[in-house]
């Protein structure tokens, strides 16, 4: 029997699932790989990756503690403090928040 075939899209051998995008690496379905227009088999994750130690979770110390209680009062109160954190994740993390009070400071 011939192999159907749809424009713009490939057929999974593993599970016949349809796979939008003719440059698609792998099924989302299956997660069968596609290389260099030929199918191969997925590959399984390192064994070594499982037997890693988990990692030690730091203490915290009682400079930080000290820390953020003055930044806490600097701020104005923990109600402020979040506020401040909620504006942070809305503008895209840490690294850019300090990008644009950089900025805001230069047009002073």
């Amino acid at each position: 029997m011939a192999k159907k075939t749809r424009r713009g899209q490939k057929q999974c051998p593993r599970c016949n699932t349809w796979v939008k995008g003719t440059r698609a690496k792998a099924c989302p379905k299956c997660g069968h790989s596609f290389t260099n227009g030929q199918a191969t088999a997925p590959q399984s994750a390192p064994v070594a990756a499982a037997e890693a130690p988990a990692k030690a979770v730091p203490s915290v110390t009682l400079d930080q503690i000290r820390a953020v209680s003055e930044t806490v009062k600097a701020v104005g109160g923990l109600s402020r403090l979040n506020q401040t954190l909620d504006l942070v994740r809305e503008v895209g993390g840490a690294k850019k928040f300090k990008d644009l009070v950089e900025a805001m400071g230069i047009t002073e």
